[in-house]
């Protein structure tokens, strides 16, 4: 593809509603799928939010309940992140698992390989802008600047706060100078992509086209505004925000880590045992 990067395909928000508390709405649903097609993010999903990125550890409960998921037949799980695609595998550890690295611009899991083509060419560019950044930022204390191959994070959060706009305008303008790269904030970290059309919607897209069978209920949970983008991708599916969220392109919202392993367990137990084929799991 090509063009300029597609920041958000969010066409519609609303104020979501409590899941666990609309549990029932969804029940029938699940009970009646043939096949679940989980998709969740990492930080602030399946770990909490921590000071410094090499700290976040996968919660064990959920660690648990996803163990149990990968295996069964009728469940696909897909975990898709901005953390590159080789961090986030040494994270999770878990087998029989799709991940997708850097907003979904690396895939892997199985037998399936996917990179977005134009981000490959880039790689070289982007150690050089990388290098710019850390030049322009090297004296400001608690910065970290992380290569993730195909796209960089510069991570504020421990930076003193007063200096968080002068990192922020640092930051865009080092970048402005690229026509290959576009920045854009997160919690507490600001995000340097490549200037292609994909980001999570793309990449959630391209899994349930490529990967998964037709039939497949997708499910979709994240915390941060880069996976609007994948709660837009799935407008039939079941879309769940987690944290403080009034507006979201997400059906549902709840608060926390701890409350996203109640849903899954929840999830794993509501959902039948099938028995289906290889062939019919893979959608080949």
């Amino acid at each position: 593809m090509t063009g300029a990067l597609v920041n958000s395909i969010v066409d519609e928000v609303h104020t979501p509603v409590p899941l666990l508390s609309h549990l029932d709405e969804i029940e029938s649903r699940i009970r009646k799928a043939e096949f679940i097609a989980l998709f969740l993010d990492f930080d602030g999903t399946l770990s909490d939010i921590v000071p410094m990125p090499g700290e976040a550890v996968l919660d064990e409960g959920i660690r648990a309940t996803l163990r149990e998921m990968a295996g069964r037949p009728d469940f696909n799980v897909s975990i898709i992140s901005g953390r590159s695609l080789e961090d986030l595998r040494a994270r999770a550890g878990l087998e029989r698992v799709m991940y997708a690295g850097n907003h979904g611009l690396e895939i892997e899991g199985g037998d399936v390989r996917f990179r977005q083509p134009e981000a490959e060419t880039l790689r070289r560019e982007l150690r050089c802008v990388m290098l710019q950044l850390k030049l322009a930022l090297s004296e400001t204390e608690g910065l970290e600047v992380e290569d993730k191959g195909l796209t960089l994070s510069v991570h504020f959060r421990r930076v003193i706060e007063h200096l968080h706009d002068w990192v922020r305008s640092v930051a865009y303008s080092t970048i402005g100078r690229s026509r290959s790269f576009v920045c854009t904030e997160g919690k507490m970290v600001l995000e340097v992509r490549p200037q292609v059309i994909w980001n999570k919607g793309y990449a959630v897209k391209w899994i349930t086209t490529e990967v998964l069978p037709p039939s497949a209920l997708p499910i979709y949970i994240g915390d941060d505004t880069t996976d609007e983008d994948g709660f837009a991708a799935l407008p039939q599916g079941i879309t769940i925000r987690v944290g403080d969220a009034s507006q979201t392109a997400a059906c549902y919202v709840v608060p926390d880590v701890p409350s996203v392993r109640q849903f899954l367990d929840w999830l794993n137990h509501a959902k039948p045992n099938a028995s289906i084929s290889n062939s019919e799991r893979t959608g080949r």
